[in-house]
């Protein structure tokens, strides 16, 4: 009887005791969190673990890089090459320092209890960033035919995903253009030659400025030929041409062909068609040649007159020695009365300008 009051006891206590012990557990866990690139971003972990003692708790970045971890007690250490850039604040709450796109992603909290109890939550992270223009292109190609089809596409990169605006540069409107702000696209059915232009893409998301970039598009078309005015025909009997009044005016003295009569004139006189008559070509040539023979007289007296002259030799002049040494030419003696013969010492001559002393009978040949 007393062992059986003693275990009914017994039993009452443990139910008591256990239902005071609630299982450790999340109160309320971050999900997903978005923050801006160069920003700070926190994911927050509450939990519920009365009665239960910590035992570890370690953060990571999926699938499997260990970022920071905790020991009951102690204080939060970052895993090498992490320093300054994940810390632990109240609870369980993971910061995260200057962000970049790479920080995106999933991050796990995991924590540990003496009682085997292992509690554990994922959160995503979205950094988001201003847009980027990364491509403009036309399909098929930017210059088209007049009636062709053609898409423009613009792409960027941003997160969230922007939105795109098509405008035309110069302010007109679009026409019939289809716009898709979602996809980027611009699409024309059936061109027509007045969407030639420049056409400006806008992108964006609400983060940092919209990025625009510009692409030009060509239109071609057949071109059609300027309306013509048809010249009338218009038939002239020869009864009905007009006599022409005498005039006054000089006959054509050239390019013309005569019938042959004196004068060179008469009623067979005719112009000839292009070029110089042959009578006026007759005269060029013949002045021509006058000229050249003229050019020719005149530089053969030109040459016989200043041209090199043929050297002369001086005369011979011989002289004898008088008693007061005055020269007599010989040649102007009597020739009846010659003069007595002198001794051949006793000549001189000029020769070549200068005064020499020769024999006799060698001036004589001189």
């Amino acid at each position: 009887m007393a062992g059986a009051l003693f275990a009914g006891l017994c039993l009452i206590l443990c139910c008591f005791l256990g239902g005071s012990l609630a299982a450790p557990s999340f109160t309320s866990e971050p999900g997903n969190v978005t923050a801006e690139v160069g920003g700070t971003a926190l994911l927050e972990w509450q939990m519920n673990d009365d009665g239960a003692s910590q035992l570890f708790e370690i953060w990571r970045k999926l699938p499997s890089a260990g970022l920071i971890q905790r020991a009951s007690g102690g204080d939060a250490e970052p895993f090498a090459g992490y320093e300054g850039k994940f810390e632990i604040e109240g609870v369980a709450t993971l910061k995260i320092l200057n962000l970049n796109k790479e920080d995106a992603g999933q991050y796990e909290f995991q924590a540990t209890y003496d009682d085997s109890t292992v509690l554990d939550s994922i959160a995503t992270l979205i950094v988001s960033y201003q847009p980027t223009i990364t491509d403009v292109t036309a399909s098929p190609v930017p210059n088209v035919m007049e009636g062709d089809d053609l898409t423009l596409t613009c792409a960027a990169d941003g997160v969230p995903a922007p939105t795109y605006t098509w405008t035309k540069s110069d302010g007109s409107p679009l026409g019939t253009a289809v716009a898709d702000t979602a996809a980027g696209t611009l699409t024309f059915t059936n061109i027509s030659r007045d969407a030639t232009g420049s056409y400006t893409c806008s992108a964006d998301n609400g983060v940092g400025d919209a990025q625009t970039q510009d692409i030009a598009v060509a239109v071609s078309y057949p071109t059609t030929a300027a309306p013509t005015t048809p010249t009338p025909n218009v038939t002239m009997k020869m009864t009905d041409a007009p006599t022409p009044a005498p005039s006054a005016e000089p006959e054509p003295t050239g390019g013309m062909k005569t019938s042959g009569k004196p004068g060179g004139r008469g009623r067979g006189a005719k112009p000839q068609k292009g070029g110089l008559g042959t009578g006026a070509i007759v005269g060029i040539v013949l002045g021509l040649l006058a000229l050249f023979i003229t050019i020719a007289v005149g530089a053969y007296c030109a040459s016989k007159r200043f041209g090199p002259q043929q050297e002369k030799k001086p005369d011979v002049v011989t002289f004898t020695k008088a008693e007061e040494n005055e020269a007599e030419p010989l040649k102007n003696k009597d020739p009846e009365n010659p003069p007595e013969k002198l001794d051949d010492k006793d000549t001189s001559i000029i020769k070549n300008g200068e005064m020499e002393d020769v024999p006799l009978k060698n001036a004589e040949e001189a």
